[in-house]
């Protein structure tokens, strides 16, 4: 059961002025000169000063400082004269020992009947642990401020797209190389400018697996391809990870576009190689494989010895077919590691030209027209400049077969320096096609007829002539003939 409250006890309790003098906030009354006649405790004691010091003794500015003085004049009376309250006005106290604490002022006034204002009431509320904790925000966003602008002003200077986006995955920042990509007005983000820069088959993908990302919080990567100035589309690899509040919950996605276009390309390029590597050598396989069991088949009849020559012949095309293509993987592969050693030595220009290709000269169908100086020499490998002599002839009789003369020219272009070319009259090379011809796996593709080789002859004979310190480059005219060239230190 409930007690009775004794409500005389407890108004013995309350003590008005007890109340007032220590309350958790200052407490003081000013005339409208600022004579302070009234102050409580708590105020006094945050001031450092008696009773005695500051009743009917000091003025309400002379607890304030010079900048508190001057508001008080301009802004803080003048408002107190037009209204009845004026609250939330920041001061800074002085001390008795001038050390200083920041408070808020909450002010209301007294006035006669006639409205002449007799005294003004405030309550005091030291703010220094509220204005700390403002200090330690402002110092915590000038930090975050320049941690945001230092990593701006890196990622501006690496060679990737960066962005990052908000928890809901929106675009809320790119750097330079973004906004330059994708023709964006510094400042702005565009992102419809953006998606239709994306390959059509890639969109789709794309942003199911942006969203999916955002659901699950996993990391983001996607390979899809941009569309650059020029209208050409580009492979990238957009990654995306999530950075997490101490909570756990993603505060932000940080991300980034590469350019992995030359990986992608050579990858396809490789791909292609090692099909028409298959392609290559199953063709001269099958064929002395044929060749092979019709010789087992026919070895003990007197009739299959007829054939003999014939399956022969044809074995050994095959199988010198098979060594070339051999010969050529091993040669690209001593490139790549860098194992290709020369064995220079001096020799006459005019005897390698005529030496070289006998297989072409003794057949009758090529006629190989040689022009050079008798005395022009040069210190090489003689060995490798025949090879390279021997694919630029195979070159003309391939894609040239109606050009019966080939013609071989040696000549001195400076003093140190000799030139070798190698010209056919055949239908020549698309202009936009020869920047290529010397890279690896590159098959020149004709008139629509679509020749063997692994694309890896020419990429050799500028592999050979580089390592000779020498030039090497192709002319060509549609309908007036090709002309590769070299040039060697004389």
């Amino acid at each position: 059961m409930d007690q009775p409250i004794d409500k005389a006890f407890l108004d013995s309790l309350v003590d008005a002025e007890m109340l007032y003098d220590h309350a958790p906030c200052g407490y003081f009354s000013f005339t409208p000169n600022g004579l302070v006649i009234k102050v409580n405790q708590t105020l006094l004691d945050w001031l450092g000063y008696s009773r005695a010091e500051v009743v009917y003794n000091i003025t309400f500015t002379d607890l304030i400082s010079r900048g508190g003085r001057i508001y008080y004049e301009m802004f803080y009376f003048p408002l107190l004269q037009l209204q009845s309250a004026v609250n939330e006005i920041n001061f800074d106290f002085i001390r008795k020992d001038d050390s200083r604490f920041p408070a808020l002022i909450n002010s209301n006034v007294i006035r006669s009947e006639s409205g002449e204002l007799l005294a003004v009431n405030a309550t005091v509320y030291n703010i220094t642990d509220r204005k700390k904790y403002e200090q330690e925000l402002l110092d915590a966003k000038k930090m975050a401020d320049a941690e945001r602008n230092r990593f701006e002003s890196l990622s501006d200077f690496i060679p990737e797209m960066v962005w990052t986006a908000s928890a809901d995955g929106t675009l809320n920042y790119v750097n330079k190389r973004f906004i330059n990509f994708f023709n964006l007005g510094v400042g702005q983000i565009d992102l419809l400018a953006v998606i239709k820069r994306i390959h059509h088959k890639d969109r789709l993908g794309l942003m199911k697996n942006w969203l999916k990302t955002i659901r699950t919080e996993h990391e983001f990567k996607s390979q899809i391809r941009f569309q650059d100035a020029v209208g050409t589309f580009q492979w990238y690899m957009v990654r995306a990870v999530a950075l997490l509040d101490e909570d756990g919950s993603v505060s932000k996605w940080m991300g980034s576009c590469t350019d992995i276009n030359e990986h992608v390309t050579a990858i396809e390029k490789l791909d292609e190689f090692i099909s028409v590597a298959s392609h290559e050598l199953k063709t001269p396989i099958t064929s002395l494989k044929g060749a092979l069991q019709l010789m087992n088949k026919f070895k003990d009849s007197g009739n299959g010895l007829q054939l003999m020559p014939k399956l022969i012949e044809q074995s050994n095309r095959s199988a010198e077919k098979i060594s070339n293509l051999v010969a050529d993987l091993l040669n690209t592969g001593n490139i790549k590691e860098g194992q290709m050693s020369l064995q220079k030595t001096r020799f006459n220009v005019l005897h390698a030209l005529q030496n070289t290709c006998p297989h072409v000269s003794d057949g009758g169908a090529y006629e190989l027209v040689i022009d050079a100086d008798p005395d022009l020499e040069v210190s090489a490998d003689e060995n490798r400049i025949d090879q390279i002599l021997v694919n630029f002839v195979n070159n003309a009789i391939k894609y040239a077969p109606n050009s019966k003369r080939i013609y071989l020219r040696a000549e001195r272009i400076a003093e140190m320096e000799v030139k070798i070319s190698v010209a056919d009259l055949g239908p020549g090379i698309a202009a936009e096609k020869l920047p290529y011809v010397f890279e690896r796996y590159y098959r020149i593709d004709s008139s629509g007829h679509n020749y063997s080789g692994l694309g890896l002859g020419l990429y050799i004979c500028a592999e050979i002539v580089r390592k000779h310190g020498g030039k090497i480059g192709v002319e060509s005219e549609p309908g007036s003939g090709t002309t590769f060239w070299f040039t060697l230190p004389g």
